[in-house]
């Protein structure tokens, strides 16, 4: 099994969660019906149908101006990021963001969007797979055992508060405390490294981690989080 579990907390354009528009980006919480689809086992006849199982939990949907859901996220993962959010907004953070930030609500509408955008631009199901997976509990735990602070690389539709550093890719991604441009220093003391699932990317990424650990004075180690790269 993959060390990587599917996030089915964030679903695009849910059917029949659209609320009247108010001219305002909204996250409303609320009980829907949501469908997980279930991979084929390769013991199964060509001709045998997979059903989706459809069961019901508590979400929260984001809603932009046209009343539209442009997507779910757990409860707590809202939370995480409302908190992200305030904190980065109290430390100033949001002086230095354009346009400035109109709402919460509104950054998680963007949010949301430039993962769907980054999603199009790529047809690859590898690379496809690594914007829709996050790291399961038990592999994070591991990580904060072998001290690890710091994420390079990271989404945040998965952070986990648990690491207090953590880079984007994406430079809007400031107005909730991530830092950018992880390229833009060495990598140093105890990190994670989740590139996106391109071979030049994965490449840089390697090649950067090695530098950084060959010539750091101090202890410095990468655990790099690549993808079984047997065919493309």
């Amino acid at each position: 099994m993959s060390i990587f579990e599917t996030k089915l907390a964030l679903t695009s354009n849910p059917p029949k969660a659209d609320i009247t528009a108010t001219g305002h980006c909204e996250y409303w919480i609320t009980t829907t019906d949501l469908m997980e689809y279930q991979e084929k086992s390769t013991l199964s006849s060509p001709d045998d149908t997979m059903l989706p199982e459809v069961y019901t939990d508590t979400v929260a949907c984001i809603y932009n101006v046209d009343g539209k859901c442009k997507g779910m996220l757990t409860p707590e993962h809202l939370h995480i990021l409302q908190k992200a959010f305030d904190k980065a907004k109290c430390s100033g953070l949001h002086d230095h963001v354009q346009p400035h930030p109109i709402s919460f609500a509104s950054e998680l509408v963007g949010l949301i969007a430039r993962k769907d955008t980054s999603a199009s631009k790529h047809t690859n199901k590898i690379i496809k797979d690594y914007l829709a997976r996050i790291l399961p509990s038990h592999i994070t735990a591991a990580f904060q055992r072998a001290l690890v602070t710091k994420v390079k690389m990271a989404s945040l539709l998965d952070h986990d508060p648990k690491f207090p550093h953590y880079w984007s890719e994406h430079p809007r991604d400031k107005v909730f405390g991530a830092n950018t441009n992880a390229f833009s220093s060495r990598f140093s003391e105890f990190s994670i490294c989740h590139p996106i699932y391109h071979e030049d990317t994965m490449l840089l990424a390697t090649r950067h981690a090695i530098y950084s650990a060959a010539v750091s004075t101090e202890e410095t180690a990468t655990f790099m989080l690549l993808p079984s790269w047997n065919k493309k």
